[in-house]
């Protein structure tokens, strides 16, 4: 009986000391800095098909240089696997039709890293009656799209920088823009650097 004791204590000492381990290893992210500096090609890119990129508050932007708000999120600082979210977003136009891409979200895992961003798809409308009244609702739904991939990594203290492609949903859009093919999955988009605080 004192020995089966001694073997579930020591048992739950281990299981405390690698959840200590775990926890001490993810930690919260509170704020910082997510930054797209987009390269001269790309940028060139949208000017000669006359699309225009501006940033949506409280995103910023100054020259080619995006800057996005870090609002949250979790990262393991052993292999910097995690996810970093964002306020603000982008609007992309040619004048006529524009599309807005909200929150950008940097997920790294073991695929490598990626951005998400939301994008407005689908509104339904739907109407009820209540007796002598009709109450009507209107639903906007978001889609979560990989905007970009992240290669060639390199961190520098609690900075991290890469080199940032177009996917092919982000690709499609510029496409659908343009009015025409311009752009594929993998083409260069500029630089992105995460500079998150814990």
């Amino acid at each position: 009986m004192t020995r089966i004791r001694k073997t579930l204590a020591l048992a739950g000492v281990l299981v405390l000391a690698l959840a200590g381990v775990a926890v001490a290893a993810t930690s919260k992210v509170k704020g910082g800095t997510a930054q797209i500096s987009v390269s001269q090609t790309a940028a060139s890119l949208l000017s000669a098909n006359n699309i225009t990129v501006k940033a949506v508050a409280p995103a910023t932007s100054s020259g080619g240089t995006f800057s996005f708000p870090i609002s949250g999120g979790r990262l393991n600082t052993s292999n910097d696997r995690g996810t970093i979210e964002t306020k603000g977003g982008v609007t992309l136009s040619n004048g006529t039709i524009s599309t807005t891409i909200r929150r950008p979200t940097v997920i790294s895992d073991k695929h490598g890293v990626s951005v998400y961003g939301l994008v407005r798809g689908k509104t339904s409308h739907h109407c009820r009656s209540t007796g002598h009244h009709v109450k009507c609702t209107t639903t906007v739904h978001w889609n979560s799209v990989r905007v970009a991939t992240v290669k060639n990594v390199t961190v520098s203290g609690s900075s991290a920088t890469g080199t940032a492609d177009l996917t092919a949903a982000s690709a499609k859009l510029i496409n659908h823009l343009a009015g025409k093919d311009v752009a594929k999955a993998g083409d260069e988009l500029g630089t992105a650097t995460v500079s998150p605080t814990f």
